[in-house]
């Protein structure tokens, strides 16, 4: 018998312990009808300690009822968890990238999420699908070399993909918080959120120190998407206005970025900040190393959304450094 056990497959095995937990429910049913109809002197010697009077019954049924429902809750967990064809679907789909496969994988999540609305893990993978779509459509709102991408088209977009993937995030961040990733999805959400409202404008607010306390958070994981604390730390020093912004204190932050990561996107924000601050010599050589820099490989890089942005502006900045010098 124990070797034709072994032998059975899982799914037979669940069908023998769904028909061993009715029978016993059905062999328990049997006893409590046949101990009805005769006094329980076991249980009423029991209660007589407590002082109570003629045994009762009403309560058997109950206590059996709730007992049941323990083993069914039980019996539940130990199930396989029902695969969402539609989670498979987006999460094949994310591994490709690419803006119309990433906008498919939204629509997949979010009508998997109408059916499991309190569904955290869900939630993370929405949320990050979403802030994925704004990274593609908006640069990732990064470092340009003139003024900042806080155009009309963009902060739509921010307002609406952004804003819906921020509680999503949040809740996800406050379900997981050891969890590296939720942290990265929040962080992007918020920085697209908080852009809706005009990036300048919200930097000298709450906001702005809200976004530094999350910065901050990323900074201390500088392996994470190849040290993309310093990207948000530095990116926001260099476009805040003052008293908050401060050229030299972005600069520390980037060539810390970029000394820990040699990324294409940190050697280019080097590149940015130095072209802004009359350093052409510099911006000449950071941009010329963007260009040479190979695509990151990193398995939480996030740089291959935007690889083509960053090698037109890496062009570009290299040419108008090179005319200033």
């Amino acid at each position: 018998a124990v070797l034709v056990r072994d032998r059975l497959s899982p799914a037979c095995l669940g069908m023998q312990h769904t028909r061993t937990l009715r029978l016993t429910m059905a062999a328990t049913m049997l006893a409590l009808a046949a101990a009805s109809e005769r006094p329980l002197l076991a249980l009423g010697a029991t209660r007589l300690r407590g002082g109570a009077g003629t045994p009762t019954h009403d309560k058997v049924p109950e206590k059996l009822s709730q007992w049941w429902e323990r083993q069914a809750v039980g019996f539940r967990a130990m199930q396989p968890a029902r695969v969402d064809a539609d989670r498979v679907k987006a999460a094949a789909l994310m591994q490709k990238r690419g803006l119309v496969n990433v906008e498919n994988a939204v629509s997949l999540l979010r009508t998997a999420l109408q059916r499991d609305p309190e569904n955290v893990q869900l939630k993370l993978e929405l949320a990050d699908a979403l802030t994925t779509v704004c990274r593609i459509r908006t640069n990732a709102n990064s470092l340009v070399i003139e003024g900042t991408q806080d155009c009309p088209e963009f902060k739509k977009i921010w307002g609406t993909l952004g804003c819906e993937s921020l509680p999503l995030a949040a809740a996800a961040r406050k379900s997981m918080p050891e969890s590296l990733k939720a942290l990265a999805v929040y962080a992007d959400a918020f920085l697209y959120s908080s852009s809706s409202q005009g990036i300048v404008k919200q930097a000298l607010t709450g906001v702005g120190k809200r976004y530094i306390a999350v910065a901050k958070e990323l900074y201390k994981h500088p392996k994470l998407d190849s040290a993309v604390g310093c990207a948000f730390l530095g990116g926001f020093y260099n476009v805040a206005p003052w008293p908050v912004g401060s050229k030299q204190k972005a600069a520390e932050y980037l060539a810390e970025g970029a000394l820990i990561a040699p990324t294409r996107r940190n050697l280019y924000y080097v590149g940015v900040n130095a072209y802004q601050t009359g350093e052409y010599r510099k911006a000449v050589s950071f941009f010329s190393r963007a260009l040479a820099a190979p695509p990151c490989t990193d398995a939480t890089s996030t740089e291959h959304d935007i690889a083509d942005f960053l090698l037109e502006q890496s062009r570009r900045g290299l040419k108008l450094a090179q005319d200033a010098i």
